[in-house]
């Protein structure tokens, strides 16, 4: 009969090693990272903005040359030239709106940490020595009592919440991104509209 071989007994303790939950020093390294992640997803989202405005502002240069010049606009023929200005008109409603989408993707925001029912009386309720706002609600040696008093459990409670609401916060930006690359999408249909019917007056 035969026996199986027992299982190595560094193979069994290095599947205990993956399995176990994260101590309290590992979390609180965990958490940083997850944080840095999350600043440079806002830092990347900030940038993104930025470009859509650049995009944004050559596009609204080339319609605000062409809408002033007098030997661009006598290109059009009486048919055409109430639908170009139409359609101008439209192009400006859009711009501005879509201008202060790039105004909202690119505001700094604030959001405060939500702890929502999470009872005071908990153990690992956060004793807010991160938080700026939790900061400057106490005098100095008030901040410096709750450092002497905050457990760790405490500390890696509150960057957990940190990183929830740096999530949230990406989570705006890359709703309000979405919305200003559409309008950025819609702009540039308006002026190929505008263009093409430049191109038709010239052929007539």
């Amino acid at each position: 009969m035969d026996v199986a071989a027992p299982e190595p007994i560094s193979k069994s303790l290095d599947d205990s090693e993956e399995r176990r939950p994260l101590d309290a020093w590992e979390r609180y390294r965990a958490l940083n990272a997850a944080m840095d992640e999350a600043y440079e997803l806002i830092d990347l989202n900030n940038r993104e903005g930025r470009f859509a405005l650049i995009l944004m502002s050559g596009l609204n240069a080339a319609v605000l040359v062409a809408g002033t010049r007098n030997d661009i606009s006598s290109l059009l023929t009486a048919s055409t030239r109430p639908l170009a200005l139409a359609v101008f008109l439209i192009y400006i409603i859009v711009a501005l709106y879509y201008t202060l989408q790039a105004v909202d993707a690119l505001r700094p925001g604030h959001f405060r940490p939500r702890l929502g029912s999470w009872p005071k009386d908990r153990p690992d309720y956060p004793k807010g020595v991160r938080y700026f706002e939790d900061v400057i609600a106490r005098d100095a040696e008030g901040y410096w009592q709750a450092w002497c008093e905050v457990t760790m459990e405490q500390l890696n409670a509150e960057l957990a919440v940190q990183v929830h609401s740096l999530c949230v916060k990406n989570n705006v930006k890359r709703i309000a991104l979405r919305k200003l690359y559409s309008g950025l999408r819609l702009m540039t249909l308006l002026l190929g509209g505008i263009v093409a019917l430049f191109v038709a007056s010239a052929w007539k």
